[in-house]
C-alpha cells in the first residue's frame, strides 16, 4: 500500500472513531438526563400524594365542623358563650 492510501485509511478510521465517541457521549448524556427527569417526577408524585392526603384530611375536618355548626349543640354553646345566656355550672364545649 502506498503512503497516500494508508493516510486516507487512517483518516477515515479517525473520523469513524470520533463519530462513534461523539454518538456515545450524546447517548450517555441523554440517558443521564432522562434518569434525572424521572427521579424529579417521582419526587413530585410523592409530594402531590402527601398534599392530596393532607387536603383530604382538611376536607374531612371541615365536614365535621360544618356538621357541628349546623347542630343545635353549637347554637346552645354559642348562646352560652357569646350571648351570656348561661347559668352557673353550665359546661361549654370548646
Amino acid at each position: 500500500m502506498s503512503e497516500e492510501v494508508e493516510l486516507k485509511l487512517k483518516r477515515k478510521i479517525q473520523i469513524v472513531v470520533v463519530t462513534a465517541m461523539s454518538l456515545f457521549f450524546v447517548l450517555v448524556t441523554v440517558v443521564v438526563f432522562q434518569f434525572a427527569i424521572r427521579i424529579n417526577q417521582e419526587m413530585q408524585i410523592r409530594a402531590l400524594a402527601r398534599d392530596n392526603a393532607r387536603l383530604e384530611q382538611q376536607i374531612e375536618q371541615a365536614k365535621d365542623e360544618e356538621e357541628y355548626f349546623n347542630s343545635p349543640g353549637f347554637k346552645y354553646d354559642y348562646s352560652l358563650r357569646h350571648l351570656n345566656r348561661g347559668r352557673p355550672g353550665d359546661i361549654v364545649i370548646l
